[in-house]
């Protein structure tokens, strides 16, 4: 069985003309692929937007797109696991106070 490989590559899109400006796009594009004709062979490709150069006649600036969505998931499963070890405390508290 072959383990699976990772790529990770920044991929610069096609620039967009808007007036005076010019936008030049960056994508972050994760590729997996794995496995073996007998257990099966998997790819999985995930983009991800991460950025704009802006080109102009004062000079280029670069703009960050942010991942929000993926810093409050980061944020609630931190809590959840807060819940999860403060519930777990609680329970063995509990038991400890019933036995005395």
């Amino acid at each position: 069985m072959m383990l699976p490989t990772q790529r990770i590559r920044m991929i610069a899109g096609t620039p967009i003309e808007v007036g005076e400006r010019r936008l030049l796009p960056s994508v972050v594009v994760t590729t997996m692929e794995g496995g073996d004709a007998r257990s099966g062979i998997f790819r999985y490709v995930k983009a991800r937007p991460v950025s704009v150069v802006e080109e102009g006649p004062e000079g280029a600036r670069w703009l960050e797109i942010p991942n929000t969505t993926a810093d409050t998931l980061s944020i609630m499963a931190a809590i959840g696991v807060g819940v999860a070890a403060i519930s777990v405390l609680l329970i063995v508290l509990i038991r400890l106070a019933r036995g005395r």
